[in-house]
């Protein structure tokens, strides 16, 4: 009798369990750095940058940031790197932040922001002064890196997915 009394307490409190709060997740932000950012710290050669690309092994051999390398997303998340470095971690996909307290952040947008902003910057004749300051910023590290700045007609239209191995690398 006092084992069933015990075993229906054990399953009352399992399920007790299942629906009582959790501890919140903490979840730390990582910052974004704009690819222009990122190109100008490229051109600039900020020391102690270190541009690590954690999409598939084929699409970094498809088309990479110029000084990124490849790194498996589970060996980044344990991987430590020395705390002078600012590390700037591209991906397409969500990834976990690494270790240590340097500083970290996620190219906005990824590679495909890369290629609309940087190799691809277009502006409207039109544009609000804020965005000719934006786009004459652009078009110098575009033409750095190859790129080409183009005045449109039409605002581009956002695309989504991955267009990087119809692009030919350019310039450096």
């Amino acid at each position: 009798m006092m084992r069933r009394l015990l075993a229906s307490a054990a399953v009352v409190l399992g399920v007790l369990a299942l629906f009582g709060e959790r501890a919140p997740k903490r979840v730390v932000a990582t910052p974004e750095i704009a690819p222009v950012q990122l190109a100008e710290w490229l051109r600039d050669r900020k020391a102690g940058l270190r541009i690590i690309d954690v999409r598939t092994r084929g699409e970094f051999d498809d088309y990479q940031l110029p000084r990124s390398e490849w790194m498996n997303a589970a060996s980044l998340a344990v991987t430590s790197f020395p705390p002078e470095e600012t590390v700037v971690i591209i991906s397409d996909h969500g990834v976990a932040s690494p270790r240590s307290g340097r500083q970290v952040c996620l190219l906005r947008g990824g590679v495909r922001g890369w290629l609309d902003d940087v190799m691809n910057p277009t502006i409207t004749e039109d544009a609000s002064p804020a965005a000719r300051t934006a786009y004459q910023r652009a078009s110098v590290v575009s033409r750095y890196f190859g790129g080409v700045p183009r005045v449109v007609d039409t605002p581009p239209v956002a695309t989504t997915g991955h267009a990087a191995p119809s692009v030919r690398r350019r310039g450096c």
